[in-house]
């Protein structure tokens, strides 16, 4: 069965402009060696890789007027920058269409963009190799450096990709999405507990600090 739904999410999004069939190619040529040596099943992983950016190329008003369709939540950031919601209309997409009920796959292909607290294995995989595929990582040697690692420890990729993600969004003063910073919070908070790191400052002192330099969303 989902050797049949692969075949007909791949060929949905053989539909897509050209450019961005070659992007999911290079995410699949990333995520399938990966899979196999975190040991996650590879269908599953194929199948999310098909299925994530099933939308991402359509324009901002569509992107809008399909989440109303489909019954996703349009958040602040989203309503900003509607681009965040491709992950939420193609999981919503695969599981009324195409009748997958893999919530690991749907929640992977959910948010894939951001990333959420707590992931599975195949959710890790499919971010990770989303963002270090070879036309990302091109003149980006944190990127190359982020590939290297996740070989070593998802988790640590995923983190460290996360504080590049920071600094860039801080050098060039871009507002960095809610939904993801809480994430990355809690990631960093998941580090130092792994390797026994004391806190040196509190989630809430941090982010405080981070707003009043305008580097996290305002409340509310």
């Amino acid at each position: 069965m989902i050797t049949d739904q692969i075949a007909a999410v791949r060929e949905e999004l053989l539909l897509r402009p050209p450019g961005l069939v070659r992007h999911v190619g290079r995410v699949l040529d990333e995520a399938l060696p990966l899979a196999r040596y975190w040991l996650a099943d590879e269908e599953r992983v194929e199948l999310a890789v098909w299925g994530h950016d099933l939308f991402r190329s359509e324009p901002p008003a569509e992107q809008i007027r399909l989440a109303g369709e489909v019954g996703v939540a349009i958040d602040a950031d989203s309503r900003d920058y509607p681009i965040l919601l491709h992950g939420p209309i193609a999981a919503a997409v695969l599981r009324e269409r195409f009748r997958i009920t893999d919530e690991e796959t749907l929640m992977a292909v959910r948010d894939h963009t951001s990333g959420l607290a707590h992931m599975s294995l195949l959710a890790k995989i499919l971010l990770i190799s989303d963002k270090i595929e070879k036309k990302k990582r091109r003149g980006v040697p944190e990127l190359a450096d982020i590939r290297r690692i996740a070989r070593r420890d998802l988790d640590t990729a995923i983190l460290c990709w996360a504080d590049w993600r920071w600094t860039v969004e801080a050098r060039e003063r871009y507002r960095t999405q809610a939904s993801h910073w809480r994430a990355r919070c809690h990631w960093v908070e998941e580090h130092h507990r792994d390797i026994d790191l004391p806190g040196r400052v509190t989630r809430q002192a941090f982010t405080a600090a981070a707003r009043k330099e305008g580097l996290v969303p305002p409340r509310g």
